[in-house]
C-alpha cells in the first residue's frame, strides 16, 4: 500500500498522462506546506475545457486500468466531482475529488501563477500558493479553520524571514495575519517604521492585518472595511497602545467577525449551489 504522497505522485503522474493540468488542493496542499496533517482524500483544482467527459478522460489513464473509476454523488456537479480509485487496509473509501470552481477559487491561470511547486512522493508537484490556500480553507468547516491558523503561522514566519534578507518589511506586514507573525515583527529587533506601515494597510487585503497595524499609524487613511469590523478599525483600534492587551483583544474581535461572516459566506454559496433548498 503506497503513502499518501507516493499515492498522489501517482494519481499526478496520470493525469499527467491524460492531459489534465492541475494544482493540488486540500489536506496534501496543508501537509507540502508543513502542517502534520492526516487526509486519505486527494483534492485537486484542475482546468479542464472536457469536464462533462472527465470519467472518459481519466479512463484513459494506466493507472485506471482503461477506464473510469467510479464516480460518486456531488452536489454541485457542474464545479465538484468525485470518483471511487481505491478502498484502504481498514476499509474506508480512497476518494479522489476535482474542483473546477468555487468561490473560494480564483480562476486557474491566476492559481496557477502564483502557486508553488515542490517535491512530495518522489515527484514535482504543484501546489495551491499559500495564500489562495489559506482562502481556499475559509469555509464553514471548523476544521479547516485550524488549518487555516497553522498557514497563517507559516506564512508569517516566511515573508518575516525573506524581510529580514531584503530589509523590506513590505509583505511581512500587508499579509500579517498570525499573533506569532505579530510578536516577531514588533518584539523581536527593530520594529517596522510608521511609514512601513501605512504603506502596508493601504495594500493589506484582509481586516485582520490591519486590526494589528492600525495602532501603529492611527493617522492612516480610512480603511475598506465596512460593518462591524470597519467600526472597530476606525474607532477603537486608532485610540489603543500598540501591542496592549486591548489592542490584541481587539484583534481577536476583528478576526472572529471576519471568520463568521467566511462561514457565512460559504454557507450561502452552498446553500445557492443546491437550489437554495
Amino acid at each position: 500500500m503506497l503513502s499518501g504522497p507516493d499515492r498522489l505522485a501517482e494519481i499526478a503522474g496520470a493525469l499527467d498522462e491524460v492531459g489534465v493540468p492541475y494544482l493540488v488542493m486540500g489536506g496534501h496542499a496543508v501537509r507540502f506546506y508543513g502542517v502534520d496533517r492526516n487526509t486519505i482524500d486527494f483534492d485537486l483544482h484542475v482546468s479542464l475545457d472536457e469536464w462533462d467527459r472527465l470519467p472518459e478522460v481519466l479512463g484513459r489513464a494506466a493507472l485506471f486500468g482503461g477506464r473510469p473509476p467510479p464516480e460518486g454523488p456531488s452536489w454541485r456537479p457542474r464545479a465538484f466531482r468525485r470518483f471511487q480509485i481505491g478502498r484502504l487496509p481498514d476499509g474506508r473509501e480512497e476518494w479522489l475529488e476535482f474542483w473546477r470552481a468555487n468561490h473560494l477559487l480564483a480562476p486557474f491561470p491566476d492559481l496557477l501563477a502564483r502557486s508553488e511547486a515542490g517535491p512530495y512522493g518522489g515527484r514535482q508537484l504543484r501546489f495551491l500558493g499559500l495564500g489562495d490556500l489559506i482562502h481556499s480553507k475559509e469555509t464553514e468547516r471548523a476544521s479547516d479553520w485550524q488549518d487555516v491558523a497553522l498557514l497563517e503561522e507559516i506564512r508569517d514566519g516566511r515573508n518575516i524571514a525573506a524581510a529580514r534578507q531584503t530589509g523590506d518589511p513590505g509583505l511581512a506586514l500587508a499579509e500579517l495575519r498570525s499573533r506569532k507573525g505579530f510578536e516577531t515583527l514588533f518584539s523581536l529587533g527593530p520594529a517596522p517604521g510608521p511609514a512601513a506601515v501605512r504603506a502596508a494597510i493601504k495594500t493589506a487585503p484582509n481586516p485582520i492585518t490591519v486590526a494589528f497595524l492600525i495602532p501603529y499609524a492611527a493617522d492612516s487613511a480610512t480603511v475598506p472595511f465596512g460593518g462591524m469590523i470597519g467600526e472597530i478599525l476606525a474607532g477603537p483600534l486608532r485610540l489603543v497602545s500598540p501591542g496592549s492587551a486591548r489592542h490584541l483583544a481587539l484583534v481577536e474581535a476583528v478576526r472572529r467577525l471576519y471568520k463568521q461572516n467566511a462561514m457565512a459566506a460559504d454557507r450561502a454559496d452552498k446553500v445557492a449551489a443546491r437550489g437554495g433548498a
